[in-house]
């Protein structure tokens, strides 16, 4: 998991704001070996209150799952119930939800799509990222342009470059 983080997100810069944060200790890496949804679940909603508890100590929360949701689309499904816990919780305007999956897949795009790498993880993979954060860096800076630049840079890869970097991707 860190070596996805330090060679892929901060390494290729899939994130630009990924750097500062995990090079001074405020990113933080939960592995669930729950093989259940629920486990699952209960592991992320656990770490959004430990996240809402230490704001000066943790940036963002990514919580990776080991066993549970092999499938990108039941993945996918569960996202929803996930994007509950924070209205139900009152916590929308505090925290996003950002997602990274094995198998990831962007509508309307073949499979092997350099852009499907942005989001592509060893594991299944949700994150928790503090609101004004993320409104810091859509002030600071042109933030639409990421996905493309990202687009960009991973398609300059050779094949056997990506294969090296996202080894778990088929």
């Amino acid at each position: 998991m860190l070596q996805w983080v330090e060679q892929c997100v901060i390494g290729l810069s899939l994130c630009p704001f990924a750097s500062a944060p995990y090079r001074s200790g405020r990113v933080r890496v939960v592995i669930c070996d729950s093989d259940c949804v629920e486990g699952y679940l209960a592991t992320i909603k656990t770490e959004l209150e430990a996240l809402k508890g230490n704001p000066d100590t943790i940036e963002t929360t990514l919580i990776a799952s080991i066993t549970a949701l092999p499938d990108f689309l039941d993945f996918n499904d569960f996202l929803a119930d996930v994007e509950a816990l924070l209205p139900q919780e009152n916590l929308e305007s505090q925290f996003q939800l950002a997602s990274f999956h094995p198998q990831y897949q962007f509508a309307g795009t073949d499979k092997d799509d350099a852009g499907n790498y942005t989001n592509r993880a060893p594991y299944p993979v949700i994150q928790w990222l503090r609101a004004d954060t993320v409104a810091k860096a859509v002030e600071t800076t042109d933030t639409l342009a990421i996905p493309e630049k990202n687009i960009n840079r991973l398609e300059t890869l050779e094949r056997m470059e990506l294969r090296m970097l996202f080894p778990w991707v088929g």
